[in-house]
C-alpha cells in the first residue's frame, strides 16, 4: 500500500454545459448538476485522530515443544556477553497461559487518510547479538536507527520485498546507520548474516495504527477515528489472523486473538 496522490490526466474535463435558468427558475444545484442527491463522500483530512481505541491480548492455545538453546558458541563474545546462560529465539517466547509477546497488530484495512511520519526516528540496536526490539512497527518515511551496541562485527541484512533491501556491514562498537522505507511491507525480515540466530521483523505502515504485544501478549491502538476496520495479528511462527470491528457509533473494541495450532 503506497501514499498515493490523486492526478489527472492531462485533458481537461468537459461536462456538458448546463442552459441557462430561464426567468424565474432556480439554478440547478451541484448535486444535480453532478447526478447524485446525496453529498459526495469527503477524504479524511491528513493526520486524522480520533477517541476510538481497539486493544485486547494474542495468545496460543496449545503448547510448544521445548526449544533449543542457540548456539552462541561460534562467537565467544556473544557467549560471553551472555555469561554462558541458555538463550532461547525470540519467536519462540510463551507466556503464562500461552499469552504472546513479539505480535505486531495493525489495522489492516479502513484508514484513508495520509499520516505525517514522525520525526524521532525508530531505534534498531545489536545487543548481546540481540536485535532490540525483536518486532517493531515504522511508519513510511520516518527514520530507523540502527546501531551496533555489541564489541563485536554485525551486519544489518533487509530482506525487504517491496522497499529498497540493504546489507550494510557494522564491523565496531558504536557503529550506526540510518534508513527509510518508502513503501508499506508487512512484515520485512531483518537478519545478521554474522549470526544466523538474530532477526527483527519490521511492520511498514502509511498510519501509525498499530503495536506489538508486550510480554503478557496485551496491545493497544488508541486515537483511532469512527470508522470499520479490518485488524490483523502477525506472528513469525504462526502467521496472520483477523478480525473486524465496527467503531462507527462504539468507543471501543476488545478482541482475542487465538492461535489453534503449533508449526
Amino acid at each position: 500500500m503506497l501514499w498515493q496522490i490523486g492526478c489527472d490526466s492531462g485533458k481537461p474535463a468537459s461536462p456538458s454545459e448546463p442552459k441557462p435558468s430561464a426567468p424565474g427558475e432556480a439554478a440547478p444545484s451541484a448535486a444535480t448538476l453532478s447526478g447524485s442527491t446525496g453529498q459526495p463522500a469527503q477524504p479524511s483530512p491528513p493526520d486524522h485522530y480520533g477517541d476510538r481505541v481497539v486493544e485486547g491480548i494474542v495468545k496460543l492455545g496449545s503448547a510448544l515443544p521445548p526449544a533449543r538453546p542457540l548456539q552462541l558458541t561460534a562467537d565467544p563474545v556473544c557467549a560471553r556477553l551472555h555469561g554462558g546462560k541458555p538463550v532461547f529465539p525470540q519467536g519462540r517466547d510463551v507466556g503464562a497461559e500461552g499469552l504472546l509477546p513479539h505480535v505486531f497488530v495493525y489495522i489492516k484495512r479502513g484508514i484513508d487518510g495520509k499520516y505525517t511520519p514522525p520525526s524521532e526516528p525508530v531505534v534498531l540496536d545489536q545487543r548481546s547479538c540481540i536485535y532490540v526490539p525483536h518486532v517493531f512497527g515504522i511508519l513510511c518515511g520516518q527514520t530507523l536507527s540502527i546501531r551496533n551496541g555489541d564489541p563485536t562485527a554485525h551486519n544489518v541484512h533487509a530482506l525487504a520485498k517491496k522497499n529498497e533491501a540493504f546489507n550494510i556491514a557494522q564491523a565496531n562498537q558504536g557503529a550506526q546507520a540510518t534508513k527509510v522505507f518508502n513503501r508499506s511491507e508487512v512484515m520485512l525480515k531483518i537478519k545478521c548474516d554474522v549470526h544466523n540466530w538474530m532477526e527483527a521483523y519490521a511492520g511498514v505502515l502509511t498510519h501509525p495504527f498499530f503495536a506489538v504485544t508486550a510480554e503478557d501478549g496485551a496491545f493497544r491502538i488508541p486515537r483511532l477515528p469512527p470508522g470499520k476496520y479490518t485488524v490483523e495479528a502477525w506472528h513469525e511462527l504462526f502467521g496472520t489472523m483477523s478480525q473486524e470491528v465496527d467503531l462507527t457509533t462504539a468507543a471501543g473494541a476488545k478482541l482475542e486473538f487465538v492461535y489453534k495450532k503449533s508449526p
